[in-house]
């Protein structure tokens, strides 16, 4: 059985659950592709489900029959990590080669100029969350900003996840948290809260679109799919919610790249060649997770 623990959603920043009913897509998809390396085939059921209670809903039930074959992506799953840092400078080959990432639900945008926009539209946006105290407020309480956090790496946010160094994780703290009023109000807080010249420095954004009728949980295991076969190609990426979260900042980008009516932006990459080791990912313990 699949299942959300309510208890663990985002209520302000995903107020409606379409993220979590993408990340729950994403979910199903890993387990299918995890299970099918030992010859697993996965069944899923997603009507007729129980009332789980105690802040659970339930979201799919599954069954397993012998006789999969092993998923060309099987190999990736456990390499998959949002690269927060920078990337090493993109060369031409780098350009061309994540091309092959496009297709009927990725738009690849790889010239300097788009990627510097694109960056600014993405600072922008994010900064319109940012503004928004209770959104700040629930992201600080998922960022685990010192290794003594009990939580480390248990869920959440870290801050060699994130790419930070210990004074860097400190000044994070006191930028979304009590100095933001005050550098909001000199102008100075998007500055210092800014990644888009990470998106401008990327040899790609591969931006993440599909059907507007789709559900969020179908869409989910198609955009782990996209993710893994970048991590297939030897690349590492970083999520650009803010892009599909903004409603403003994602019909801008859909007519801007090209996507088609009835499409809608899910998501986006940046993506490039990483510029230093992998990092150990926050995983809650496995009797935390099946029960």
């Amino acid at each position: 059985m699949l299942a959300e623990d309510l208890s663990r959603r985002l209520a302000v920043g995903d107020p409606t659950g379409n993220d979590a009913a993408i990340s729950l897509g994403a979910a199903a998809e890993a387990l299918r592709i995890a299970a099918s390396r030992e010859g697993w085939h996965v069944l899923e059921e997603r009507t007729g489900l129980p009332d789980l209670g105690d802040g659970l809903r339930a979201i799919a039930r599954y069954r397993f029959d012998r006789g999969a074959d092993v998923d060309p992506l099987a190999g990736w799953l456990g390499k998959r990590a949002s690269w927060r840092g920078n990337f090493l400078v993109p060369t031409k080959a780098d350009r061309e080669a994540v091309q092959q990432f496009a297709g009927a639900d990725a738009t690849v945008v790889t010239a300097p100029d788009a990627l510097a926009l694109l960056g600014r539209e993405f600072d922008a946006a994010s900064y319109g969350f940012m503004r928004d105290g209770a959104f700040r407020g629930e992201l600080l309480g998922w960022m685990r900003l010192r290794r003594c956090h009990p939580c480390w790496a248990r869920d959440g946010l870290n801050a060699e996840a994130m790419a930070l160094s210990p004074v860097e994780a400190i000044g994070a703290k006191l930028v979304l948290g009590p100095l933001f009023s005050p550098l909001d109000r000199l102008r100075v807080a998007p500055a210092l809260l800014a990644e888009g010249a990470k998106v401008a420095a990327a040899a790609a954004v591969v931006l993440f679109h599909r059907p507007v009728v789709e559900a969020p949980f179908e869409s989910g295991r198609h955009f782990l799919r996209l993710w893994l076969g970048i991590e297939r190609a030897g690349m590492g990426a970083a999520v650009l919610a803010a892009l599909a979260d903004d409603p403003r900042a994602a019909s801008h980008v859909a007519s801007t790249h090209g996507i088609a009516a009835g499409r809608r932006l899910v998501s986006a990459f940046r993506v490039g060649r990483r510029s230093g080791p992998g990092f150990a990912r926050a995983r809650l313990p496995i009797d935390a997770v099946l029960f």
